[in-house]
């Protein structure tokens, strides 16, 4: 009997532990969330709580598949926090919202990505420059035989070198073709192994909108852009019809997207033609509206938009009052900075709702002249 009963408590022991795992078990199934799961609750809550449409379900599980999940449940924290700003994906993943969008939809655009080590970049920009075979600056080059260092002081070749961007005006056509326009007064040509010398000056992108890229014809202005082509050296302002004229170039610089873009309006008596939709030539801005519209565009998906403006009176430190007009209606559709050449001397700089408008930056290879000039850099 006694022993009967030690084996119904067994028994009732032995069942009770049973039912106790079983009931833990399925408790665990019913309760417990997978990271999969638990991921994509998180997806579905922040896509249903950023109002943006950009930002959607399939934008988030690539952002959780490049930056794991822990970029989602920092982006939940702003959001809580009620401090959701487009500003904190940089913070967040290294690249901004622009930059992340790029990548998310694959667009392919002309663009140079640069990363730096320390996170600091440094733009520079020069005023005209001529390596004219035609003109003052190359019989030097050629004489001294020191290739840059013959015509600049090793300080600046380091500033220039040392730029995360370079920038210069590229005032002069670039071809062994073509004959001078008729009826102008100055004429520029270089070269295509001229092309070379901007490697030695570290120059990361030219303009072409001013008066002297077209001074030896179509030939000579067809040669120049497939000789930067060839060369491989970016360029704005100009192109073999208006789309590639007025076509922003990009660079992705520590993880934000700077668009730059350049026009003209710099002639009087014009006789530089304007790209159309068949023929080369430059990108006008005579009627700001042109460039007010193509900045408004490119802000739309850029974190910095800096406008090169070729205008001004020459040799002049006057400004003139479309100068000063304009300049702030590209601020005002978008534009961070603003920075003219085609004046030959320098103008001043000039601060719009915080922003910098550098009016004219002046020769800095140009000629026999002795001259204030320098590097502008942001």
């Amino acid at each position: 009997m006694k022993r009967n009963k030690l084996i119904i408590i067994l028994f009732v022991i032995i069942s009770a532990i049973i039912l106790y795992y079983i009931y833990n078990n399925n408790s665990n199934k019913k309760i417990g969330k997978s990271p999969e799961t638990i991921n994509q609750e998180l997806i579905i809550k922040l896509a249903n709580t950023i109002s943006d449409e950009s930002i959607n379900i399939d934008f988030l599980t690539w952002i959780s598949n490049q930056y794991q999940i822990n970029t989602l449940k920092e982006l939940e924290n702003y959001l809580e926090e009620e401090s959701y700003s487009k500003d904190i994906w940089h913070q967040i993943t290294g690249n901004s919202y622009f930059v992340l969008m790029d990548l998310y939809n694959q667009n392919n655009y002309n663009k140079i990505i640069i990363e730096n080590n320390n996170n600091i970049a440094t733009l520079s920009f020069v005023g005209d420059v001529s390596l004219a075979d035609n003109w003052y600056i190359m019989p030097k080059y050629d004489e001294r035989n020191k290739g840059v260092a013959g015509i600049l002081s090793e300080e600046i070749i380091n500033i220039m070198n040392n730029s995360t961007l370079m920038v210069v005006n590229n005032e002069f056509t670039i071809s062994d073709r073509g004959e001078p326009l008729l009826g102008k007064t100055y004429t520029f040509r270089a070269s295509p192994k001229r092309l070379s010398i901007y490697s030695e000056m570290g120059v990361d992108l030219v303009t072409l909108a001013n008066n002297h890229v077209y001074d030896f014809g179509k030939l000579a202005f067809d040669d120049m852009i497939n000789s930067l082509n060839e060369y491989k050296i970016p360029y704005i302002g100009a192109g073999k019809n208006i789309t590639e004229a007025k076509r922003p170039y990009y660079f992705i610089i520590n993880g934000y997207k700077f668009a730059f873009v350049n026009a003209t309006r710099a002639e009087k008596n014009i006789m530089t033609p304007e790209a159309t939709d068949t023929e080369g030539g430059v990108f006008r801005c005579y009627n700001p509206t042109n460039l007010i519209n193509l900045i408004k565009d490119i802000k739309q998906n850029s974190d910095y938009v800096i406008a090169l403006i070729h205008y001004g009176k020459e040799d002049s430190h006057e400004l003139e009052k479309e100068q000063i007009e304009s300049s702030k209606m590209y601020i005002d559709a978008g534009a961070d900075v603003i920075i003219g050449s085609h004046a030959h001397v320098l103008q001043g700089i000039e601060f719009y709702k915080e922003k910098p408008i550098i009016y004219n930056l002046g020769d800095f290879i140009f000629n026999n002249e002795t001259k204030d000039t320098g590097i502008f850099q942001i």
